[in-house]
């Protein structure tokens, strides 16, 4: 694991999303401290995972009103991404409520820091020509 770091390649040029993207991955910095720290503190994670979920589901509803105003085109396919991400993240999410081990927690934080920048990287800098000068 490794603290995710901004990066100019992970901006979208729209405040809000890009704001949003530094929340998102302070949350998961915040996850990755408490995975790596001496004890493993399964109530720690879960409060981070409370955050980080509850501030996923705003990001999303979020970016894509963004989408809707600037009218790009790819908004069904993207917000598929997105149910489909949650739903994921959810499942994981679950799984480690019901087995809160060191092992479960690092799964999920695997998967959405992978999710995240990548989803960042190949997908909302496509939303940039759209999205600069739109407001969310």
């Amino acid at each position: 694991m490794g603290v995710i770091t901004w990066r100019r390649q992970l901006s979208v040029g729209q405040p809000a999303i890009d704001d949003d993207h530094k929340h998102l991955i302070g949350y998961l910095n915040e996850l990755d401290a408490a995975l790596t720290s001496e004890r493993f503190q399964p109530i720690r994670v879960a409060k981070i995972l409370v955050k980080l979920l509850e501030y996923t589901k705003e990001h999303f509803a979020r970016e894509e009103r963004i989408m809707q105003v600037a009218r790009y085109p790819k908004y069904e396919e993207h917000v598929h991404q997105h149910r489909e991400a949650v739903r994921l993240v959810s499942e994981l999410s679950n799984r480690f409520s019901s087995e809160p081990t060191h092992e479960n927690a690092e799964k999920l934080y695997k998967f959405t820091a992978d999710w995240l920048v990548r989803h960042i990287i190949l997908q909302d800098t496509q939303l940039t020509p759209y999205v600069r000068g739109v407001w969310g």
